[in-house]
């Protein structure tokens, strides 16, 4: 499974556990007579979104050579562009200068947002974890543009991104140029554009209206790896290593920086 509906899995988690941190901050016991307090619910809410606004700042300005050629990609928040690092340390340090004021909240609000934390790295661990072990790259048999079929499996071997996509929507459009520039800069790893469901002509004539240059444009008339990998929307990007196991799943429009930070990341 790659998602609930159109939502991914990743964010699908850091919903549950922030709702799990606050409901704990919620229901943590306060003592008998103690003056009203703001809420401590709010305040690790404040944490998360303080973070995530740091961890994107960071990551956008780090990145900003890509981001300038397409600056409306900065606003794409859902195509994973944030440091970690500066989010969990963003996200502390406003809680910590927020809870000075009231003593009494530390406890709650410190220990829930741990709480949140711990859940959402295990789980995050354990979703890696099923996903490598639930969606391997698919033996299938596919197409190309000249009808000649091939099995998905002959890309093991090097580091390998599997988009699949479909001419009528609009996030898969768009991201192509960007893809398309992936392909020709990275020349260690394979670009495969899994068309879902199409016909020959349909898809000929996208490429030749957008006057894209594409390698590895394949056929998958049942769109059968939709239904082996439990892919739901479109565009689904996925990240297979060379041993053919699966590293990352994006759902979604990518931008030049994000996938170029998942590129990093793959090999």
């Amino acid at each position: 499974m790659s998602s609930v509906g159109p939502v991914p899995m990743p964010v699908v988690l850091i919903l549950v556990c922030m709702l799990l941190a606050m409901a704990v901050a919620r229901l943590w016991p306060r003592r008998k007579g103690e003056a009203p307090l703001p809420s401590a619910a709010s305040m690790v809410l404040d944490m998360l979104l303080i973070g995530l606004l740091c961890g994107r700042i960071s990551f956008v300005a780090l990145n900003f050579a890509l981001y300038r050629e397409a600056p409306w990609g900065i606003l794409q928040i859902a195509d994973g562009g944030y440091h970690l690092a500066v989010v969990l340390v963003a996200g502390l340090a406003w809680g910590l200068w927020r809870l000075r004021r009231w003593p009494a909240l530390r406890a709650p609000v410190l220990a829930s947002a741990l709480i949140g934390v711990l859940l959402w790295a295990g789980g995050g661990l354990l979703l890696s974890a099923w996903q490598e072990r639930q969606m391997p790259l698919p033996a299938l048999q596919v197409a190309d543009l000249q009808g000649d079929r091939i099995d998905l499996q002959q890309f093991r071997g090097k580091p390998l991104v599997l988009n699949l996509w479909a001419t009528w929507c609009g996030p898969c459009r768009r991201e192509m140029p960007v893809l398309a520039a992936a392909q020709q800069a990275h020349d260690d790893v394979q670009f495969v554009f899994l068309n879902q469901g199409e016909t020959l002509e349909e898809v000929q004539g996208f490429l030749a209206s957008e006057r894209l240059m594409l390698g590895n444009v394949l056929l998958d008339d049942d769109a059968a790896a939709s239904t082996v990998l439990g892919v739901q929307a479109y565009p689904s990007t996925l990240f297979f290593g060379a041993d053919g196991r699966l590293r990352e799943l994006h759902l979604g429009e990518l931008t030049a920086a994000g996938l170029e930070h998942k590129l990093r990341r793959l090999r």
